[in-house]
């Protein structure tokens, strides 16, 4: 009991330091949340305004928006119980040995290392992620990058080795990276200096290696009104230059909508003599089968449509709204992202972590904080046809292009083959999702596939390290990973042929 009275002015001093960090952490947490929310219902209000949704849909709308209310106070209560609860285990424990004495925390030591903790939470973990604008992403402006080419609405740049003695291969295949429209060109170079960047493991084994990157769609007329044709044209024009500089024709590398986009472009037969090989990588290949987006359109009236993320620019141009869809992905997985939510998450990864969490998780938030970007509207609407309308029977996907139906079993009269990656724990494009197309081409002999544990981003930001147990250059489980099909297009086209690499597939 002594021990207790002479440490109370210490456990007051740090209850106190651990409420106002409390406080500020979660003021952050939900500022963030708060501003995408307003700045999104702004955007749908003047949506409303103009286009106002049927009446008999606003009692739907009601139940929906109060489901979401739902959602988030019990995932929110049940984290706080979660959480609290193996905290006054530990402060219980530190109780009784403080009171008996033995070896272990005291009380003071406990209130002490939690004060501690949450103010890494409130005060630490932000000025982490605003340092990532050093590290996270692309850096165009340093001496690692190229820029080789531009069209009215991309800029192609060459990402070039980071791994010391790893020369470009100029006579190798080159694979053009293709990012979404929504998530930004920045994810495929998540940290390079940590051995983490999708990019820089195609360019680290010489591969010729090329991003295109969406100029400034605020102040870039031509990106704003851009078609799903305009993208199709400027891809090849950007393709064409690569086969010239390289005498190879090009890999499309495209991840999650960019992945969709270079399907469609591939299909098109714009791209033939210059595109003879596509690698995607959590591509939703048909909406319609994710069940997580499936189970939360469903609960949206029917006549809530897209439009109701419009915005008007100053020069009249209409754009859809980056913050409205930013938060329909946020309530997609509103238990893990209400504010408390994510705050106790914080908290949970510094206590898991010794206090040291690392790089990756401040640059992932760097990234979903700053890169939510306005998009085109014929690409949003497209890529949103695509969770509205499956695929035909015959192969035939939703959308076309200039004004001809797009078909799976093309790939094999366009001489194309795929490689298709996918997550096995991804919550926003599913197995089901991913893998739409195999029972169009088990038969095509076009599609080789490859599952990556972990979620969405995961592919982008865990396997590029070559001592990674599931490596994008090498073999694992029986399947290779993309940079490793990569090498073999491109040992095949120096004359080895497809069974000569496969048997020394077979053999390492």
């Amino acid at each position: 009991m002594f021990n207790l009275i002479r440490q109370s002015p210490e456990i007051a001093f740090n209850i106190a330091r651990y409420g106002l960090a409390w406080t500020a952490a979660f003021d952050q947490h939900r500022h963030d949340f708060d501003s995408m929310y307003l700045a999104g219902a702004k955007t749908a209000l003047h949506g409303m305004r103009s286009n106002p949704p049927p009446l008999r849909d606003w009692p739907l709308l009601l139940r929906h928006n109060l489901e979401l209310g739902m959602q988030i106070a019990i995932s929110s209560s049940s984290k706080m119980m979660e959480f609290h609860t193996d905290q006054i285990l530990d402060g219980v424990d530190a109780l009784v040995r403080t009171l008996v004495g033995g070896d272990g925390e005291t009380v003071g030591e406990f209130a002490a290392r939690e004060a501690d903790a949450m103010e890494a939470v409130a005060f630490d973990f932000p000025k982490a992620i605003e340092s990532m604008k050093y590290e996270f992403g692309f850096q165009f402006g340093s001496d690692g990058y190229k820029l080789v080419k531009e069209t009215p609405c991309f800029r192609m740049y060459q990402v070039l080795p980071t791994k010391p003695g790893v020369v470009v291969n100029e006579k190798g295949k080159p694979t053009l990276l293709v990012p979404p429209y929504m998530l930004g060109v920045h994810i495929l170079s998540f940290l390079p200096g940590e051995g983490k960047s999708y990019a820089h493991a195609f360019a680290n084994q010489g591969i010729p290696t090329y991003v295109r990157e969406v100029k400034d769609i605020d102040i870039t007329p031509a990106v704003q009104t851009i078609s799903c044709e305009d993208d199709c044209e400027q891809t090849r024009d950007l393709c064409q230059f690569l086969k010239e500089k390289h005498g190879r024709p090009v890999t499309l590398n495209g991840i999650c909508q960019g992945g969709y986009i270079s399907l469609i472009n591939v299909l098109s037969g714009k791209l033939q003599g210059v595109v003879d090989a596509l690698i995607t990588g959590v591509t939703p290949v048909d909406g319609t089968k994710s069940a997580s987006l499936g189970e939360y359109m469903s609960g949206m009236p029917s006549g809530v449509g897209m439009e109701y993320a419009y915005e008007t620019l100053s020069n009249g141009n209409r754009v859809v709204n980056g913050d409205v869809m930013s938060l329909g992905m946020k309530l997609l997985a509103i238990s893990k992202e209400a504010p408390l939510v994510a705050m106790y998450n914080v908290k949970s990864m510094y206590k898991d972590t010794g206090g040291n969490p690392g790089k990756t998780a401040a640059a992932i938030n760097r990234w979903l904080r700053e890169e939510r970007v306005h998009l085109p509207v014929a690409i949003a609407e497209m890529s949103g046809k695509t969770f509205k309308v499956p695929i035909a029977p015959d192969g035939t996907l939703p959308v076309s292009l200039f004004g001809k139906p797009l078909n799976l079993h093309d790939l094999k009269k366009l001489g194309v083959r795929w490689f298709l990656a996918y997550s096995k724990d991804d919550s926003l494009v599913d197995r089901d999702c991913a893998l739409a197309a195999v029972p169009f081409l088990e038969e095509d002999g076009v599609l080789q596939i490859t599952e990556f544990p972990g979620g969405h981003v995961g592919i982008l930001t865990s396997f590029a390290s070559e001592k990674s147990k599931c490596p994008l250059h090498g073999e694992f489980n029986g399947m290779i990973g993309p940079v490793r099909y990569q090498l073999n297009l491109d040992r095949e086209g120096k004359g080895e042929g497809k069974e000569g690499v496969d048997k020394k597939e077979k053999a390492a």
